[in-house]
């Protein structure tokens, strides 16, 4: 399998989570910027971008990405609410764009992204048995939501444990075997030997794991 790893920014910084707040990530006592974290995973074609600003404040770094997409090839989660979010997405440079449940509006507005776009990539983050603060999403569960997506054509799934723990597989159990390409996200390098699903083509690492995935 070829991971890939997921860069977190916010305020145009490249962070990493520690006890439950963000902070600049640094290498070797230096602050890494963009060139720096690419410099790192040279081996990697792929990067899994979150963009906190956009997610939280709905205010996405679209400088950031249209760097990132010059030299590889950017999954790009802008935080986007909505059909326009995910063009916003595009605009800015990047390959694929994330509809991700915790923060898109319905059901309707996934819908009407995969009306504009074939490039999309449905990103369902569990988190304490729930999928989405919208109850829209959220009634519909794991499965359902994985299967319409499908039959509407999206072939690329990430499965994104939020949980501040281990792993929950409660969770990735419900997720479908069908006709797409499942990711894993959230888990640690210790727990990938140990997870199964049909589907499974690949892990998204965080950056840290990312680094030493490669390093081993």
């Amino acid at each position: 399998m070829d991971m890939i790893p997921s860069l977190s920014f916010k305020n145009q910084n490249l962070v990493v989570v520690r006890d439950g707040s963000y902070e600049k990530y640094s290498y070797d006592d230096t602050e890494l910027d963009l060139w720096g974290a690419f410099k790192e995973l040279e081996d990697y074609e792929k990067i899994y971008f979150l963009d906190l600003d956009g997610i939280e404040f709905n205010r996405p770094q679209t400088d950031i990405i249209r760097k990132a997409s010059t030299t590889k090839e950017v999954w790009a989660d802008i935080g986007a609410r909505d059909a326009e979010g995910i063009t916003d997405a595009f605009i800015a440079g990047a390959d694929k764009a994330v509809l991700s449940t915790k923060t898109l509006a319905s059901f309707g507005e996934i819908e009407r992204s995969i009306e504009l776009s074939e490039d999309l990539i449905l990103c369902i983050d569990y988190k304490d048995g729930l999928i989405s603060p919208s109850k829209n999403i959220r009634d519909m569960g794991i499965e359902k939501l994985t299967n319409s997506c499908i039959e509407k054509g999206i072939e690329k799934v990430v499965f994104n444990d939020l949980s501040k723990d281990s792993f929950d597989e409660k969770g990735l159990r419900e997720m479908p075997v069908g006709d797409y390409q499942l990711y894993i996200g959230g888990i640690s390098l210790n727990r990938l030997d140990y997870v199964r699903h049909e589907n499974l083509q690949d892990f998204i690492l965080t950056f840290r794991e990312a680094v030493k995935y490669r390093g081993s």
